[in-house]
């Protein structure tokens, strides 16, 4: 009886040994699999960050995607005879009905609408902007280099047929500002 309790002792205790051998495997494979799943889904977030990078590349380079703010209208294009007439004027040198004359080119280059100003048959600014289908907004651009106080100038036009846009045209210095209606007219080309 004794060999015999002694004999279920040993076959328990080499059983239990066993038993927490087996208990020890299994954490060590639970946490390696945990592990493998945490990098899983550090992969997963990652292809998924490639994923809508690569979708935004492709959006900027696909010809087919619009821009609701890039329209292009090719009766825009083309020499324009402008006439202005000051509604408004806060700064020395301009008067209420003082009137200007000047012939604009316009075109498209890239994204934008380009509009070249010629006065007295000399380039005298160049306005870049953008249309939207309806309205034309401008702004000059600026010579970095020029020391003349700060001077912007803005020019809102709207369709009105395929010949004609009116609109203003807001110079605005550091304490005036002069406002002028703005009639073009296409020229035939």
């Amino acid at each position: 009886m004794k060999r015999t309790l002694f004999f279920l002792l040993a076959i328990l205790l080499l059983s239990s040994c066993d038993y927490r051998k087996r208990e020890e495997a299994l954490r060590s494979r639970e946490a390696a699999l945990n592990q493998k799943e945490q990098e899983l889904a550090l992969k997963e977030k990652s292809l998924q960050l490639k994923e809508e990078d690569l979708s935004k590349r492709e959006k900027r380079l696909d010809t087919t995607v619009t821009d609701s703010t890039y329209i292009v209208d090719s009766t825009l294009i083309g020499n324009w005879a402008v006439k202005m007439v000051c509604t408004e004027a806060t700064c020395t040198g301009s008067a209420v009905g003082d009137t200007k004359t000047e012939n604009w080119q316009i075109a498209y280059q890239t994204n934008s609408i380009i509009a070249k100003v010629i006065s007295n048959n000399q380039l005298a600014r160049i306005y870049t902007g953008f249309y939207t289908g309806n309205t034309i907004e401008l702004l000059e651009e600026q010579n970095k280099e020029a020391t003349a106080l700060q001077t912007k100038m803005v020019v809102r036009l709207r369709v009105v047929d395929s010949t004609h846009l009116e609109g203003q045209r807001e110079i605005l210095r550091e304490n005036c500002k002069v406002i002028y209606s703005v009639q073009l007219e296409k020229e035939n080309s």
